[in-house]
């Protein structure tokens, strides 16, 4: 079974870090990358920016920057607006493919659900970066309304 490096940020936030742990304590397996890569996912979904697109547009450097990591409030949009929601999904798809480098190949997609009016689910597609090799995944993220929150969690729909 391959084993992948833990990402810089795992790294960073090991629970004990003064402890040495063996190479392959150190390493992740495709499914456990697969599961930060949802983490991480979430935690950019749920991060809300200071700066638009159009704050930055005669900072083009900047637009790239961690001044754009996550999205934009989406409180004053109207979610039963068909606009809106595809303004949502590609501001979901933007920041994926802006921060999330070993996500390539995004797409995202509402999907209506006519019993749960209580969320907006989404379906995001991508192709992870696994060097050498590429491995498509998919993730559901859910916006609870009330509180503007993503959850994302991976699909087991297939790619």
């Amino acid at each position: 079974m391959k084993r992948f490096e833990p990402s810089f940020l795992d790294k960073l936030f090991d629970d004990d870090p003064y402890e040495p742990a063996a190479a392959a304590l150190r390493q992740l397996s495709l499914e456990e990358l697969k599961s930060t890569v949802a983490r991480d996912v979430e935690s950019l979904l749920n991060t809300r920016i200071a700066f638009t697109q159009a704050h930055l547009v005669a900072l083009p450097e900047c637009q790239l920057s961690i001044l754009t990591y996550g999205l934009n409030d989406f409180a004053g949009m109207s979610l039963a607006s068909h606009y809106d929601r595809v303004f949502i999904c590609q501001s979901i798809q933007q920041a994926i493919a802006r921060h999330e480098p070993r996500l390539q190949q995004v797409s995202v997609k509402l999907e209506l659900n006519e019993q749960s009016t209580s969320a907006l689910n989404f379906a995001i597609r991508a192709v992870l970066i696994v060097h050498p090799a590429e491995e498509p995944v998919s993730f559901d993220a859910m916006l609870l309304p009330s509180t503007l929150q993503y959850s994302v969690t991976r699909s087991r729909a297939k790619f």
